[in-house]
């Protein structure tokens, strides 16, 4: 993860401008000051397919998602993913080179709480006060990919919650099966065309945390038929039930099965 400063400017600019002077508005628009809304979009989070593929197709979306701290593994990339539909709004290239086309470069990710128990926030409250640890909160991950002009649009993973974050908040030890945390992921994303650097609004995607929501059927290890729901197929951790079984003392999900 690559640490970043929270910007006012960004998440606040539009209410900054339509509170502006005219002088200082046009001054902002001969210095290309700030995002123009609008030009540079997140459309929505899509919903991924079978062997994680991230689809391209507006209705095919989730408005909230939900992670299970409990299924977390140590060593996963990340707790939660946000798979964004990304737009290109800029006018569209009549004939020769798409000038406005936008070559990404990066997605900004911004961890907020909603509503949570009181160990929460004073653990995020602890987190956000330490420069040691606000990079959990506030981070950059690099992306590449271009989304031509015109109302062009590509989809992308983004990992948007540190496995040492939902580490951390299942340590509190007062999450339950239904969920009492809800969190805001604020993702940004940045790139550039041929003649200007690229941000784009941002868009804001609530999640619910908890610890064994998502934990369906539990058997021993291993099952003896197909289980019958096998999670998210990008993270077992999040938005989907998951039948697991019992190794040992580990808990495997999904489950593994007998070779027929």
């Amino acid at each position: 993860m690559i640490p970043h400063e929270p910007r006012p400017w960004a998440t606040d600019g539009l209410r900054l401008l339509r509170a502006a002077s005219p002088l200082v508005l046009t001054a902002c628009a001969l210095a290309a000051c700030g995002r123009v809304p609008g030009q540079f979009e997140i459309v929505n989070n899509q919903v991924p397919t079978a062997g994680c593929s991230i689809p391209v197709n507006e209705s095919l979306y989730q408005g909230q998602g939900r992670l299970d701290v409990s299924l977390v593994q140590s060593g996963s990339e990340s707790a939660f993913f946000v798979f964004p539909l990304i737009r290109n709004n800029l006018p569209g290239a009549g004939s020769g080179p798409d000038t406005n086309q936008i070559k990404l470069k990066s997605f900004a990710v911004d961890i907020s709480l909603l509503n949570a128990p009181p160990a929460i926030t004073e653990l995020m409250n602890g987190l956000e006060g330490n420069a040691a640890t606000s990079p959990l909160l506030h981070y950059k991950t690099p992306w590449s990919g271009n989304i031509p002009s015109g109302g062009g649009q590509v989809s992308a993973l983004v990992g948007a919650f540190p496995v040492e974050l939902a580490a951390r908040i299942l340590g509190t030890q007062v999450l339950g099966t239904s969920p009492s945390v809800w969190m805001n992921l604020r993702i940004r994303s940045f790139g550039s065309t041929t003649t200007q650097d690229m941000e784009s609004d941002p868009f804001d995607y609530p999640v619910a945390i908890c610890a064994g929501c998502l934990i369906a059927n539990v058997q021993p290890c291993p099952y003896t038929a197909p289980p019958q729901f096998t999670g998210n197929p990008c993270n077992v951790a999040q938005d989907s039930p998951v039948d697991c079984c019992i190794n040992g003392n580990a808990l495997v999900c999904p489950p593994s099965v007998v070779s027929q």
